[in-house]
């Protein structure tokens, strides 16, 4: 196990793209994000299948938003460790998004947007009891687009910038930290994190360029003490009976700054990308143990590593074949025993492949393969010198596209653990749909990240009202 506040998969690891009911496609659409960058000279304006980019927003003052009430039901008893111990409810949530976008000038656009969440209640003294909570108020894409020239663009505020090919894996796509804690509970439109950035593209002869700078992105959002992913029940094995609880330090990196850069090439039926990156891991990694007489401290930082990848897709008839590759400088790497400090660095590969299959009428089929190549092996470290995940999804629409059904089965990399989820959607009218979802995680071995959480599997109901 790797001992991480984003283990392997990890409760942090960004392999929890692989619990996600939607494609990447669908991902844009809900975020505000187009195929196509929208940012061509006069020559370019009739060509079409761009690289993958935030859309330019354009039109008049436009308002829009959703309310999404959930409620969520264990079906398994989790144990002592969390709040919630035995089989319940663990969740009625309500989330309000709201958003409004418009034009200053034919050059500078605008967008605002927001995110109010409130949980009707919590676990307490062996059941769920309403009350006790406030609404938290979140901002979500609060930006400015400039366009100096008709071919440069510029974006400027909090954002998201999503570039990853794959619906299961981020392999390359690593600008914009995870919301990890309800894995594969959450919603779609929540899971990458908005961050502060500065993104300029420009095209440069048959390419498109592009440059991102954040500054205090933060990292992967975990659970709280307490819930069901709370990540200290990783570290059971240091608490001692009738000792002091384990508390959570989380570190500022050194370098707040990240730099990211990307060359892209567009083609007839595909593209293809390079990226590099000097950033700050988004998964924070444990850093040190400090046991005092109220607590033991478990310090969490960040790592500052290097990135080269690529990616890209080629589409031929119904199948559209998809990779993405990173190598990584100075990756932190756990020993047999993780609480034995510093960890080790290692620089690491990753490449992933992936297909998908619509030739079937209102069905397309997804399977996605990732290995992993730590440099440099040695005994001492957790883990094997190659390790190999997969993941297979299924997607079906019917009654003229009002029913919805997916389905995903994911083994871990490197693991025995498996996670699935099949969840149903029925759009009852414009703007107004019906959900539910089975989510299960199974873990048979104690070296497993989801072994502590393998009796948080749930049955979700939801329902959400756009506007």
């Amino acid at each position: 196990m790797l001992y991480s506040e984003e283990i392997d998969l990890d409760l942090a690891s960004d392999d929890f793209d692989l619990l996600e009911d939607l494609s990447f496609e669908e991902l844009e659409a809900d975020l505000g994000i187009s195929n196509e960058l929208q940012i061509f000279t006069e020559n370019e304006a009739s060509e079409s299948n761009i690289s993958k980019g935030p859309s330019s927003i354009g039109g008049s003052d436009t308002f829009s938003g959703s309310i999404i009430q959930s409620i969520v039901f264990g079906i398994e008893n989790p144990g002592s460790f969390f709040n919630r111990n035995s089989r319940g409810l663990e969740r009625i949530r309500t989330n309000i998004n709201l958003s409004t976008k418009g034009e200053v000038s034919s050059n500078l656009k605008y967008k605002f947007g927001g995110l109010v969440r409130f949980d009707w209640g919590d676990w307490q003294e062996e059941k769920f009891r309403f009350g006790g909570n406030s609404p938290e108020l979140k901002f979500k894409d609060v930006f400015l687009d400039f366009y100096p020239s008709n071919n440069i663009w510029i974006r400027i505020g909090n954002q998201i910038i999503a570039r990853g090919q794959f619906d299961t894996l981020s392999i390359s796509d690593t600008i914009n930290p995870r919301d990890l804690s309800i894995p594969a509970q959450g919603e779609l439109s929540e899971f990458r994190q908005h961050i502060p950035a500065i993104l300029v593209n420009f095209p440069l002869s048959d390419f498109k360029i592009e440059v991102v700078v954040t500054h205090n992105a933060g990292a992967n959002n975990l659970g709280e003490i307490g819930s069901g992913f709370d990540p200290m029940a990783l570290f059971q094995s240091l608490m001692v009976p009738g000792g002091s609880p384990l508390v959570p330090v989380y570190l500022k990196p050194s370098n707040q700054t990240e730099l990211f850069a990307r060359l892209n090439y567009s083609f007839n039926g595909g593209d293809f990308a390079v990226v590099v990156s000097d950033e700050n891991l988004n998964q924070r990694n444990l850093k040190g143990i400090t046991a005092t007489t109220p607590s033991t401290e478990l310090s969490f930082g960040f790592d500052r590593v290097r990135m080269f990848g690529l990616s890209g897709n080629v589409a031929r008839g119904n199948y559209l074949f998809k990779y993405e590759g990173a190598h990584f400088s100075n990756m932190p790497i756990a020993g047999k025993d993780p609480t034995s400090l510093p960890w080790n660095k290692r620089d690491q590969s990753i490449l992933g492949l992936g297909i998908d299959y619509s030739g079937v009428d209102n069905l397309t089929l997804g399977f996605e393969t990732d290995i992993k190549l730590t440099q440099d092996y040695t005994n001492d470290l957790s883990g094997s010198e190659t390790s190999v995940g997969q993941s297979i999804q299924a997607r079906w629409t019917g009654l003229n596209d009002l029913l919805t059904i997916n389905g995903t089965l994911s083994r871990l990399n490197g693991e025995k653990s498996f996670i699935s989820s099949i969840a149903a959607n029925y759009k009852v009218r414009d703007g107004l749909s019906l959900g539910g979802r089975l989510v299960q995680y199974q873990a048979s071995s104690v070296a497993d990240s989801f072994y502590p959480y393998k009796n948080q599997d749930v049955i979700m109901l939801s329902t959400e009202y756009s506007f």
